[in-house]
């Protein structure tokens, strides 16, 4: 009877720091950080496109930071509302998938005329925004929505 018996080479540590490497290539490869919602497409690192409506922009940041949510949402204000051409905010909510942990903010601009969603959430010291605008007359895309829960609510 022949048996063979499968002897490994020896790991050395250039290997294994070849393979951990590797690994976390091919790992951060598949993040899906990088994937926008369904029919967008990428402008720029974080940043989207509308193929349906050209004046749509979605963009997905994270930064680290020390504070309250409600430190961020007003963050948030007065970077919309105080920047040039002003705006006003509509409404505010808490997102329906994560509530207490991530919200929703809606502002109207008047110089150029836009509508701006933004969604907030903070974990671990980091804050994760996502910011759509389109103009006054668009319907908030269903995608987006979408698209923002899974990744606020995904890091919660």
């Amino acid at each position: 009877m022949n048996t063979r018996t499968f002897v490994p080479l020896p790991s050395s540590p250039t290997r294994l720091w070849s393979v951990a490497l590797l690994a976390g290539l091919l790992l951060s490869a598949c993040d899906g950080g990088a994937a926008g919602p369904t029919g967008w497409q990428a402008s720029a690192p974080g940043s989207w496109s509308s193929a349906k409506h050209p004046g749509e922009r979605l963009s997905a940041t994270q930064r680290p930071f020390q504070g309250a949510p409600s430190d961020l949402a007003t963050q948030i204000l007065e970077s919309v509302v105080l920047a040039p051409g002003g705006g006003k905010m509509l409404r505010t909510n808490a997102i329906r998938e994560c509530p207490g942990a991530a919200g929703e903010m809606e502002f109207v601009r008047r110089s150029p005329p836009r509508r701006i969603v933004v969604f907030f959430s903070i974990r671990n010291n980091v804050s994760y925004e996502i910011r759509w605008s389109g103009t006054t007359n668009d319907a908030f895309p269903p995608e987006v929505l979408a698209f923002a829960e899974s990744r606020l609510c995904r890091v919660i």
